[in-house]
């Protein structure tokens, strides 16, 4: 059990975390609380969603696989377009926020630290999911309680007139950072794995304490780094702080958040080497260089906005994600209901997707706007 609800949530508390106090702060807390609600209600819905089609197929698959047998040979093709950019967007994420976590504890560069934290997960893609699963959850134990430490810390050095901004143009980021936060998707085939196909009712139980765990830990977080911080609050959460923080909290901040957007990036890196294993049965060492090397690749041409890919990846990869999920949904709602312990409508599925789709068009256009 430990292995699986640690393959979820650990995968689900990663890099979002660190910058949802920015994006919170530039949206204002009105319209930040709202979208909280929202998200958290169609990440939980969607979670569920894609278990209950994960656990009513026979097989084991990743998200490719399941598209293809139930939507036909292009909609996977355009499935495994969107999980490359998904995994590929999410490692970039994880390595450019690793980066700047080595910087801030050790002062090297963020690129040499970037490169250094690429490698060293690397390696890891080859770990059994299990031992991922339990390494993820005993390193996300650690965040757990510096989130608490640090807000009882800086509960003096919080202003509640920080909270009372009004917003900027750019709050709309905070809706796809929130899509990347919530997202543990990639880990539900995992989940599968780790529990074995007789655990639906355990599953669904981690699902849910996941998703809430992280949501209480998550708004913990955001109005202590909020609070004290202000109109200073920087992306990576820790650097903002200023005199609010000494130097210790800092740095043991910044070594704790590297711990665990490393398990994340090595949970993402495992899952999409086993993508091309178990769907496309490529071989083991090419597995591992095509889940490797692309994001690598982004890192090394200088795609390092945090924020901005961060949030393109959440909304757009959700995006795609709940279509193809929707889709699967209505057209095998008899096999999953038993599953879910209710049938799909499409009354209440069509328009979910239609705004998380609109939500990941929005996106896009401010990621070449702005």
């Amino acid at each position: 059990m430990i292995g699986g609800f640690g393959l979820l949530l650990g995968m689900i508390i990663g890099a979002g975390t660190f910058a949802l106090p920015y994006g919170f702060e530039k949206a204002g807390l009105g319209r930040s609380l709202a979208l909280f609600g929202f998200v958290f209600l169609i990440s939980w819905i969607l979670h569920l969603l894609y278990a209950a089609v994960i656990y009513s197929t026979p097989g084991r698959h990743r998200f490719p696989g399941y598209v293809g047998r139930f939507l036909g040979v292009n909609a996977e093709r355009a499935a495994l377009v969107f999980t490359f950019f998904g995994s590929w967007g999410a490692m970039l994420v994880y390595g450019v926020l690793g980066g700047v976590f080595l910087h801030t504890a050790f002062g090297i560069s963020a690129f040499m630290g970037g490169l250094m934290f690429f490698v060293a997960g690397g390696f890891l893609f080859f770990l059994p999911l299990k031992s991922i699963g339990k390494a993820n959850f005993y390193l996300t134990l650690p965040l757990l309680v510096f989130i608490l430490v640090l807000a009882w810390e800086l509960a003096p050095a919080v202003n509640v007139e920080n909270f009372a901004s009004s917003g900027s143009s750019d709050w709309f980021l905070l809706y796809g950072i929130l899509l990347f936060a919530f997202g543990g998707y990639s880990a539900l085939p995992d989940l599968h794995d780790v529990l074995g196909a007789n655990s639906r009712a355990l599953s669904k139980k981690i699902i849910f304490a996941s998703l809430f765990i992280a949501a209480v830990f998550y708004l913990v977080f955001i109005f202590a780094i909020w609070g004290a911080s202000g109109a200073n609050t920087t992306p990576d959460a820790f650097l903002g702080l200023g005199k609010a923080a000494g130097r210790g909290i800092i740095m043991v901040g910044s070594l704790i958040g590297l711990l665990a957007v490393f398990t994340s990036y090595v949970v993402f890196g495992a899952d999409l080497k086993l993508t091309f294993r178990y769907d496309y049965r490529i071989p083991e060492t090419f597995s591992w260089l095509l889940a490797f090397l692309p994001p690598v690749f982004l890192f090394w041409l200088g795609f390092t906005n945090l924020v901005k890919i961060l949030s393109l990846v959440g909304s757009v990869g959700l995006g795609v994600f709940a279509v193809f999920v929707i889709l699967i949904s209505l057209r095998e709602k008899e096999r999953i209901s038993s599953f879910l312990g209710f049938t799909p409508r499409a009354w209440w599925l069509w328009p979910l997707g239609i705004l998380v789709v609109l939500g990941a068009a929005q996106n896009i256009f401010l990621f070449y706007v702005g």
